[in-house]
């Protein structure tokens, strides 16, 4: 684990949970996603969207909301593996990141991305907002891709998602499944009083 995300937890924010520690296997080639919901994570359920596999280069999602794309209360990622066991190329280092808007195109927010894998990850810092920081509408994740730098490596990842409020506070830390698991997705992240938070926070935890 790397020291920013011991950082990040020992803050109280989530538990440890450790990588699998036999695991050897590959890693499946994935792609990224990201569903967000209203009414406290119960009600107006939007559709899940994905960026392409990781072994086709760098791509990102179309934006994301809930049903009516209006103040969604929560949000949760996925690391979602290739169907059929397709394995991530050996040489692809990959980082994750997002940004914010209002369903109308408006206040659109910068780009912001956790450090590479062969770095160790980390959180996107600052979080992913809108323009002026307060409950976007729409949320964009990216996958981007590079070679991996001679000598690096890493034997496991998985992706986490917390909400940020200014007013509430950070949520709960919501970790995906480990690549080695073969993935899937997150809890729902909703901020401490699970209502309109001005913005997620997402990771890359690995091994």
């Amino acid at each position: 684990m790397t020291g920013k995300i011991a950082a990040l937890l020992m803050a109280g924010v989530a538990a440890v949970t450790l990588a699998p520690s036999a695991s050897a296997a590959p890693l499946p080639n994935f792609r990224i996603g990201i569903q967000l919901n209203d009414g406290g994570c119960r009600t107006e359920f939007g559709t899940p969207q994905f960026t392409k596999f990781a072994n086709f280069g760098t791509s990102a999602t179309l934006f994301a909301s809930d049903l009516n794309r209006f103040d969604p209360d929560c949000a949760r990622i996925f690391l979602d593996p290739a169907f059929g066991g397709g394995l991530l190329n050996s040489n692809v280092d990959f980082r994750i990141g997002g940004r914010a808007r209002e369903n109308n195109g408006s206040e659109v927010g910068p780009v912001v991305f956790t450090d590479w894998a062969s770095a160790g990850g980390g959180p996107t810092d600052p979080m992913i907002s809108d323009a002026n920081r307060f409950d976007p509408d729409e949320y964009q994740l990216f996958l981007e891709t590079r070679p991996l730098p001679p000598g690096a490596g890493f034997s496991d990842f998985r992706f986490f998602i917390f909400a940020r409020d200014a007013g509430e506070g950070d949520g709960p830390v919501q970790f995906t499944p480990w690549a080695s698991q073969n993935g899937g997705p997150s809890g729902w992240a909703p901020d401490p009083n699970k209502f309109d938070p001005d913005g997620y926070v997402l990771g890359l935890e690995v091994v």
